[in-house]
C-alpha cells in the first residue's frame, strides 16, 4: 500500500537526485564564465570596429551555451551519479540554515529598496550589476530552501556582495561581466569542490565501467 509518505519521496526523488554530487553547480558556473569573458571582451571592443557585429551574433551564443550545459549536465550524472547512488537522500536544513536564509532575504530586501531610491539618479548601466547581483542572491536562497541545499547560502552571499562591489566601481556594463566572472568561478569551485567529495565517498560498484 502507497502511503502519502512514499508520494512524497517519489516527487522530492528529483531534487535529491540534482543536487548530490555538486554538477550543477560546476555547470553552472562554466556557463556564467563564459558569459562574463563574452560580455568583457565586447565592452573592450573599439565602437566603431567589430561592437556591432559582435553583438549580433554573441548572444546567441549564450543562449545555446546554457542549453549545452543542461545536456552536459545529465550526461555526466547518467555516467557518474547514477551508476554509484541513484536517488540518494539529503538532510532536512537545520534552524541555523534557516535563520540564515531570512537573515539574507531581509538584507537583500534592504539593499534593494535602498538600490531603487539611489538608482533614480543613475544610469542603468551602474545599476544593473547590483540588481543582477541581488536577485541572483535570493535565487540561491529559495533554491537552497526548496532544494534542501545548504551549500547554495554560500552562493548566495558571493553574488550579493560581488554585485554590489563591482556595482561600486562604475564600470559601466563590465562591472556586469566582472560579476559573472567571479561569481561563476566561485560555483565551479564550489561545485568541482564538492563532486570531488561524491566520487571519494561514492565508488563505482564492481564490473561498472565509465
Amino acid at each position: 500500500m502507497t502511503t502519502n509518505a512514499d508520494l512524497r519521496d517519489l516527487e522530492e526523488r528529483p531534487k535529491r537526485y540534482w543536487n548530490v554530487d555538486g554538477i550543477p553547480e560546476l555547470m553552472m558556473g562554466l556557463v556564467w564564465m563564459l558569459w562574463g569573458g563574452a560580455l568583457i571582451l565586447g565592452e573592450s571592443l573599439p565602437k566603431d570596429r567589430g561592437h556591432g557585429w559582435y553583438w549580433m551574433v554573441v548572444p546567441a551564443a549564450l543562449v545555446l551555451s546554457g542549453f549545452a550545459s543542461n545536456w552536459a549536465t545529465k550526461k555526466l550524472k547518467e555516467k557518474l551519479t547514477y551508476p554509484r547512488t541513484g536517488w540518494v537522500e539529503m538532510k532536512e536544513p537545520g534552524r541555523g540554515v534557516r535563520l540564515m536564509a531570512a537573515g539574507i532575504a531581509v538584507v537583500s530586501a534592504g539593499a534593494l529598496a535602498l538600490m531603487i531610491v539611489a538608482g533614480k539618479a543613475e544610469g542603468m548601466e551602474h545599476t544593473a550589476t547590483p540588481s543582477i547581483g541581488l536577485v541572483l542572491s535570493l535565487a540561491f536562497v529559495v533554491a537552497s530552501v526548496r532544494q534542501k541545499a545548504p551549500h547554495m547560502l554560500a552562493l548566495a552571499g558571493v553574488a550579493l556582495v560581488l554585485g554590489f562591489t563591482f556595482g561600486m566601481m562604475k564600470l559601466g556594463w563590465t562591472s556586469l561581466g566582472w560579476m559573472f566572472l567571479w561569481l561563476g568561478l566561485a560555483a565551479a569551485l564550489l561545485g568541482g569542490w564538492r563532486l570531488r567529495r561524491y566520487l571519494a565517498a561514492n565508488r563505482m560498484p564492481e564490473g561498472s565501467s565509465l
